[in-house]
């Protein structure tokens, strides 16, 4: 849904840290930014402070499965 709102928001350039491997949409399970079908494509740069990123997200996660249900 976020590639696709970039893509009707006509944004020039995504910047992001870490790539998606089992949902993303921009470079690993579909290409939206540079799909030719659709009316707007944009310049991607991907992979900052990737390893940064991935960990932090990691960590997220890990928190939110360890925290009890209420």
């Amino acid at each position: 849904m976020c590639a696709g709102a970039l893509v009707n928001a006509r944004i020039k350039r995504l910047v992001y840290g870490c790539d998606n491997p089992k949902a993303g949409a921009v470079k690993t399970l579909f290409q939206i930014p540079e799909d030719t079908r659709l009316n707007h494509r944009m310049e991607v740069t991907a992979g900052i402070l990737a390893s940064e990123c991935g960990e932090m997200l990691t960590a997220f996660f890990r928190s939110l499965r360890a925290k009890p249900k209420p």
